[in-house]
């Protein structure tokens, strides 16, 4: 019993409960700056002059680096987690946010000039190698300040899951989980919304803002995109302050013995940095303002095959790796555990699923929609955005019942259950959609594959963390979120490019229609396609979901008064 008090110290769940909301502030902030950017892209474009043919190449990476970094830092800092202690590592990554956010708003000033100096104590001959102009060492700037917010931000989601698992029971960990799964989904959904709001805030009311700053004997500049970052510092000042205080007791503090390994973390980073340049840095996002699959798929240059073999080479030697050392950054023998394999493939394929949806209804609103003018082109974003929160509100939503369900009726129940509806509504949507279909009828159907997939982040989450040990589950953490990334991708990047043979090939077995015409309707074909895909690749999950077992809470266990983790542990079992 002495041992049980160590590794559960005393937790009030009303304490823990109150931490989950202190320490979700971060989580939904990180997430929300993950889309931001999309919508505040193209003022950032503007100001620094770039011209717009570097719109879907260099530019894209200001997206498509957070989500890289974001990913990233997940695969360690949840086994750092395990190392360190929870409290340190959160505070550390809330830091890093901190100083990533504050590091863009001034990226443009000085650390531009900063990068041509280092430029030209490399190359010191100006006529031999010329450095990049001031436009495009901004934009490099503020990339770099995207993947230094993204390292922290990414970080604190696993470990947050984590310290669900340290603050609640086994057969009470569901609905905590379905908490932080709703929360980060409603920050990378509501993201893209908040950015477009608030540049339009500050365009017709930044004299106002100024003038009333001024009036209290303040001056500021013009509020503009930097503006968005500025805030987020005086948020994470309250959730730092917060999680000060928090975090309080030896239980956040606990550290597992064993080396951190630099190798496997070395050699997983490498893989998925392949991965992402080799597939063209191609991101959800990407599909926002597209109107063909040419503009979402990543773009093949000289060094995609090799990247794409480093990440293969990459990720074999991991495997390899983590087979053979005494101190593994993930424990594949966990694997062999019926709910940790099941619980991570599902999620991949739910991550799968999300980037169909994703990608298909934007692409089927901008091609409908005539953006040749400005205004057009605003008022075809904004359609997309309120079609596409068809399917992302109930997915979060969906999440908080998910956990409540789960308990209830178990995870295979709940995750099965969440499957059947998003195959019934990809099918729905695959055999509906036509070229003039009704906006409000898109929104209505895709929100039933939104709902499904939203119902399985709770007991899937739940499932995979419950059937790791105490010392593995931070790392375990960061694989829920790590697995549905890395289906995402694969699916906007392998899709994007089969779509475009598939348009193509539909295209020339229609002679009789003008190009633009038999395009458009080829599209349209292919999208309905890929709702046939979604609704395949939820059914895979699904019938891997039928091995899932456990999760269902004793009425009578649950009803007892908890007074402490540690006092209802040995009670408290049945979810195991």
């Amino acid at each position: 019993m002495e041992t049980m008090q160590k590794l559960h110290p005393p937790t009030d769940l009303r304490r823990a409960w109150w931490i989950l909301a202190v320490l979700a502030l971060p989580v939904f902030i990180g997430a929300l700056d993950l889309t931001i950017v999309s919508a505040i892209l193209p003022e950032v474009m503007n100001q620094l002059n770039l011209p717009p043919d570097t719109r879907f190449d260099e530019a894209s990476w200001v997206i498509s680096a957070y989500l890289l970094a974001y990913t990233i830092s997940m695969t360690f800092t949840g086994r750092l987690s395990d190392m360190l202690g929870r409290k340190w590592v959160y505070i550390l990554c809330l830091l890093i946010f901190m100083f990533g956010s504050w590091f863009i708003t001034i990226a443009d000033k000085w650390p531009a000039d900063t990068y041509l100096e280092v430029y030209r104590w490399f190359y010191p001959n100006p006529d031999t190698h010329i450095p990049p102009s001031l436009e495009m060492r901004q934009l490099y700037m503020i990339i770099l300040g995207r993947v230094i917010q993204a390292l922290g931000a990414g970080a604190m989601v696993p470990v947050t899951m984590a310290l669900v698992g340290d603050l609640f029971p086994k057969d009470g960990r569901a609905r905590p989980l379905g908490a932080i799964g709703a929360i980060d989904t409603a920050g990378w959904v509501l993201g893209h919304l908040y950015g477009g709001a608030m540049v339009n805030f500050f365009g017709t009311h930044g004299d106002s803002i100024v003038d009333a700053f001024a009036g209290v004997g303040l001056k500021i500049n013009h509020p503009d995109w930097h503006t968005l970052f500025i805030l987020n510092i005086p948020l994470s000042i309250i959730a730092l302050i917060g999680a000060w205080v928090a975090l309080r007791g030896p239980q956040f503090n606990r550290r597992v013995a064993g080396k951190f390994d630099f190798v496997g973390t070395g050699l997983i980073t490498a893989a998925l940095i392949g991965l992402s340049v080799g597939l063209g840095g191609a991101s959800p996002e990407s599909a926002a303002s597209a109107d063909s699959f040419d503009q979402i798929a990543g773009k093949s240059t000289d060094v995609t095959t090799p990247m794409l073999i480093m990440a293969a080479v990459a990720f074999a030697a991991f495997l390899f790796w983590e087979f053979r050392t005494k101190a593994p950054l993930i424990d594949l023998r966990l694997f062999r555990k019926a709910n940790f394999s099941v619980a991570a493939f599902t999620n991949f394929c739910v991550g799968f699923a999300l980037a169909i949806g994703l990608v298909s209804v934007p692409l089927l609103v901008n091609i409908r929609l005539d953006s040749a003018s400005n205004s057009a082109f605003h008022d075809a974003a904004l359609v997309a955005g309120l079609v596409l929160s068809g399917l992302t509100i109930p997915m979060a939503l969906a999440a908080f019942p998910g956990g409540w369900l789960s308990d209830r009726y178990g995870y295979r129940r709940v995750t099965v259950i969440g499957m059947a509806l998003s195959i019934a509504g990809f099918l729905l949507c695959s055999f509906t959609w036509t070229g003039n279909i009704s906006f409000w009828i898109m929104a209505a159907e895709i929100a039933l594959v939104g709902i499904g997939l939203g119902l399985t982040i709770s007991p899937v989450a739940t499932a995979l963390m419950n059937d790791a040990p105490d010392d593995d589950r931070g790392v375990s953490s960061a694989l829920v979120l790590v697995l549905r990334l890395v289906g995402m991708t694969l699916a906007i990047s392998g899709l994007t490019t089969f779509a475009l043979y598939r348009v193509d090939e539909r295209v020339a077995h229609m002679p009789g229609l003008d190009r633009q015409d038999a395009y458009f309707n080829a599209t349209v074909d292919q999208i309905n396609e890929m709702f046939l895909i979604g609704a395949a690749v939820s059914l895979l999950a699904l019938l891997f979901a039928l091995r899932l077992h456990g999760g269902r809470v004793d009425p009578k266990s649950s009803a007892m008064p908890a007074k402490t983790t540690s006092e209802m542990r040995p009670i408290r079992e049945i979810g195991s």
